[in-house]
């Protein structure tokens, strides 16, 4: 029993370490999400990724900036790689502050349009006066 919870706890680690390393440099997503916006579909893709974020991005950053400390309650950018079916397949942000954390998983939870084409990197700046 012993040597199958040691197995288990090793299998999980493992497994998270190979998950980190799986994740986009934010520095390879902002240059995909740059590419993608100089074309015409991703130009008119990223307006409408934009207006529907803003519906609902609002009250969350009011809310995570109100329980933020002051030094944390800055401007950030969300890179999020969204899927053919409009699912976050991946979310980044930068630079990393309580408010960007705090809002994060919101991203990766949000519905985005249809992509012009299967895991777009799009770029979201969030803001904070």
């Amino acid at each position: 029993m012993k040597k199958s919870i040691l197995f288990a706890a090793a299998l999980f680690a493992t497994a998270g370490l190979l998950a980190e390393q799986k994740a986009t440099p934010v520095e390879v997503a902002r240059e995909e999400a740059a590419s993608n916006v100089r074309s015409p579909a991703g130009r008119s893709y990223e307006g409408v990724v934009i207006g529907r974020v803003d519906e609902w991005l609002r009250p969350l950053v009011e809310r995570c900036v109100k329980d933020a400390p002051q030094e944390e309650r800055i401007s950030f950018d969300v890179f999020v790689r969204v899927g053919a079916e409009g699912k976050a397949e991946e979310v980044l942000h930068a630079p990393d502050t309580a408010v960007a954390r705090c809002v994060q998983a919101d991203f990766g939870e949000a519905k985005y349009p249809n992509p012009p084409m299967p895991s777009w990197w799009v770029k979201i700046q969030v803001r904070i006066k």
